[in-house]
């Protein structure tokens, strides 16, 4: 008789990580999470010493809805021994490098319940429970939950040219990149883009001979963290918005890009006094080029190196770029992953084929015993919250109480807005 857990979560990043540290506690309830990396780490090619978190640390895995979690952040810097040197710093954001560290120091506490070197390659259903099948195995559930992590989004006119001279940003060439005496192309405006421009023109693979930034964006936009606008990343806003109109979502979403996608203030500020204090007194940065409102249209291959051919969004010139290196900072998208494909067509889907997500974060689907939850997979039905780790405790909480049937972790709060969006 195989062993049928209440839940297989596949993908361990952040957001499953919340989920397998909020059902830990709980009794009755057998958990198993998966991952195919050897031990716990986030984007890794994206470990920049100077790339910090976009959300307080206080919204870490846990402690919006158990602050007294020993998996808090905060638990975290007792045991290691950092309290005190952390708040002589000073901050309300951390370094990416310490919420990796922090996430890592969780996994190694939960280490039962975390499976690592397991590549999931297919799940069936047999009316009863899942099946999920890895390389040399397979493990039964009753319910699963994915957060494989999205899909690169690479533009169309790249994609012949993919190799170790084009890539994306999230991609295992950052480790070994060098751009010594190179002509580099970074594409994309947030943050991404931004932080890799940066530590190219610092030299950090490598002094360049020129490095370009090509963003779409107007300019290079500022994330909008003013208070009210942050009132919508609360547990009411999400719930209530998750109950409007597709079309009502959709226009909404669109209009708060800058919520979300936006690029860290001080960090632009301080990019900006380091290229105005090198202009006019160091003179020691390489050349450089920061262009918005460019659109990349085509792409030419002349030997080794490329030729974009790019849209002046703002004068309607076409422009031609020439690159040694091409580093896409294009972001993601949502795609479910290939080992769902078999159940794909028991998952419902909206009318521009987008997996349709209930309040509970529970995939809509025709399996009567069981549900798939998701997470990352809804910013077109929770909002611009979805992708972030504002809310991630949040909603690893409304998926353990659906779980288990009652409320275990609070998640509504009992006090309103300071906006009244549905009244």
């Amino acid at each position: 008789m195989h062993n049928i857990y209440d839940i297989v979560g596949i993908g361990l990043g952040p957001f499953n990580l919340s989920l397998a540290a909020l059902l830990n506690p709980l009794s009755n309830i057998n958990t198993k999470f998966l991952d195919n990396k050897p031990e716990f780490s986030w984007h890794p090619e994206l470990m920049f010493g100077d790339a910090m978190m976009q959300t307080s640390f206080l919204k870490d895995l846990v402690t919006p809805v158990d602050p007294k979690s020993s998996f808090s952040f905060l638990n975290y810097l007792v045991e290691n021994g950092q309290f005190y040197h952390f708040l002589n710093t000073d901050r309300k954001s951390i370094n990416r490098y310490e919420f990796q560290d922090y996430c890592k120091w969780v996994s190694k506490q939960l280490c039962h319940d975390i499976d690592f070197d397991s590549k999931v390659i297919d799940i069936k259903h047999d009316g009863e429970k899942f099946e999920v099948i890895k390389e040399g195995g397979s493990y039964f559930t009753k319910n699963i939950c994915v957060a494989s992590g999205p899909t690169k989004n690479i533009p169309d006119c790249a994609k012949p040219f993919l190799s170790n001279t084009l890539f994306h940003a999230k991609s295992k060439q950052m480790k070994t990149l060098d751009l010594e005496g190179k002509k580099v192309v970074v594409v994309g405006g947030g943050q991404t883009g931004v932080e890799t421009f940066r530590n190219a023109l610092n030299g950090m693979w490598g002094r360049v001979e020129k490095v370009t930034l090509l963003s779409g964006r107007n300019n290079l936009q500022p994330l909008d963290e003013a208070p009210f606008t942050n009132e919508i990343f609360t547990p009411e806003f999400v719930l209530n918005f998750h109950s409007l109109s597709q079309e009502q979502k959709d226009s909404y979403t669109q209009s708060q890009l800058l919520a979300s996608d936006g690029n860290t203030p001080q960090y632009l500020q301080e990019m900006y006094n380091e290229l105005y204090l090198d202009r006019f007194y160091l003179k020691k940065l390489p050349d450089y080029t920061i262009s918005p409102m460019r659109w990349l249209n085509e792409i030419e291959k002349e030997g080794e190196s490329y030729k974009l051919k790019v849209d002046n969004l703002l004068n309607q010139n076409k422009e031609i770029i020439e690159a040694d290196i091409v580093i896409l900072a294009t972001g993601f998208k949502s795609v479910l992953p290939s080992f769902l494909e078999g159940l794909s067509d028991k998952i419902a889907k909206d009318s521009q084929g987008r997996i349709i997500v209930g309040q509970d974060y529970s995939i809509q689907t025709t399996i009567e015993n069981g549900k798939i939850y998701s997470m990352n997979f809804s910013r077109h039905g929770h909002g611009v919250a979805d992708p972030q780790t504002s809310l991630m405790s949040w909603r690893s909480a409304m998926i353990a109480n659906d779980l288990v049937g009652e409320t275990k972790y609070k998640t509504t709060n009992n006090s309103e807005s300071f906006l009244s969006f549905f009244n």
